[in-house]
């Protein structure tokens, strides 16, 4: 991506120049000119901001070829403010306190009613911060994900909207809201596995199957920021010799298809969890249905956007995970199978316990870092800004 010299464009460049420095960093001033085809002076002056709000570091010295002079590096850092990840689940909600490379100092689990969610979250936001002895100044921003599974989609991503709109409202702090494959898609891309990828693709194996495209090192977030419902994919899956049975991936890869197989509609989200291991005598059956569809779908994804590779996350134990990937292999035969390739096709996300709510917390800087991603972003009408705030948000500099 290339910046804009316009005066106009001082905030775009702000954002591109972070972008480059959290993405490609650690790197130094002129990697960062050869990037963006930005003047010499605009990224002094770009850089300069930065360091004067801590948001970015100089770390070591970078010697080149010849007679030039050494470039001094630039860095994210870490520290430089934090984030809180809230992850919305029917009537449970996890919250989580990071710093803004997705580390987590501190985080905890519970259950509300509907009528008390958003006061509940407050007030539980409040305990964390002052557990942490941080205060309320030093967060970015708030990254929301809304997951329910009695509404279609659509109706779902308007539930999710009006959730952040009152969130932003009583926590008093920008919050960014996505589903929670394009949230995890964001992690990735900043500090995880895809972070040198140029495409891929995420998919969340959740109560509905979600998935989230990256292409040319952004998040596509479709028609009104509603994308990813790969679950509605409709899959017909050759389950006997005899027959077939039309239904969509959900019907049979989800976990509210493995519910069903256990008859436990109504346990919560931990405890699905918690069967999701060699005992249980019913989760053969589940894999023995969902693996099928689920191979038609990664056929499905590479035929249709032949990205580096695919990253499956989930609400999954690690040992469900493991077996089901095992159990994919090998992969139907599609383009992606031709020429070289330096990442497998598949690739099992780390970390799958708690991938979710770190991607959940590298939401309200992915809404700084890519123009495209303001529109996840809900400020409160009159609230007023920290300094880091306005600078990454509102920035005029």
């Amino acid at each position: 991506m290339k910046g804009s010299n316009a005066k106009q464009s001082k905030l775009l460049n702000l954002r591109l120049v972070l972008s480059q420095i959290v993405t490609l960093g650690p790197l130094s001033r002129a990697d960062i000119a050869r990037n963006t085809k930005l003047t010499k002076q605009t990224i002094t002056n770009i850089v300069d901001a930065l360091l004067t709000h801590n948001l970015v570091s100089e770390t070591g010295i970078k010697k080149v070829a010849g007679a030039g002079k050494p470039s001094t590096m630039l860095c994210l850092n870490p520290n430089a403010g934090y984030t809180l990840a809230i992850r919305i689940i029917e009537g449970e909600y996890e919250i989580g306190l990071f710093k803004l490379n997705g580390h987590c100092i501190n985080k905890s689990s519970h259950t509300s009613q509907a009528t008390t969610l958003i006061q509940d979250i407050c007030a539980y936001s409040e305990q964390l911060l002052h557990d942490s002895s941080i205060g309320k100044s030093s967060i970015l921003g708030a990254g929301l994900i809304v997951q329910n599974n009695q509404l279609a989609p659509l109706d779902a991503h308007q539930f999710a909207k009006d959730i952040q709109t009152t969130l932003a409202t009583e926590i008093r702090l920008p919050v960014a809201l996505s589903n929670c494959a394009a949230a995890c898609a964001s992690y990735q891309l900043l500090f995880g596995e895809a972070r040198e990828l140029d495409s891929f693709v995420y998919a969340h194996i959740g109560e509905r199957i979600e998935a989230a495209t990256v292409y040319e090192r952004k998040v596509l977030l479709g028609q009104n920021g509603i994308t990813g419902a790969l679950g509605d994919l409709f899959i017909t899956p050759d389950l006997t010799v005899k027959k077939s049975t039309p239904g969509r991936l959900n019907d049979f890869s989800s976990l509210g298809a493995l519910r069903k197989i256990l008859k436990q509609p109504q346990c919560s989200h931990q405890a699905l969890i918690e069967q999701q291991n060699s005992d249980n005598k019913k989760i053969p059956l589940w894999l023995t249905q969902a693996q099928e569809p689920l191979r038609v779908a990664i056929h499905t994804i590479e035929s249709l956007l032949n990205p580096q590779t695919i990253i499956i996350g989930g609400d999954t134990s690690d040992w469900l995970l493991d077996t089901l990937l095992s159990q994919l292999r090998p992969l139907i035969p599609s383009i992606s199978q031709y020429g070289e390739r330096k990442v497998i096709r598949l690739i099992k996300a780390p970390d799958v316990a708690n991938i979710a709510l770190k991607g959940c917390s590298t939401l309200p800087l992915q809404a700084a870092l890519d123009p495209n991603s303001t529109n996840i972003l809900e400020i409160a009408p009159l609230q007023e800004l920290s300094e880091l705030q306005t600078l990454i948000y509102t920035s005029s500099q």
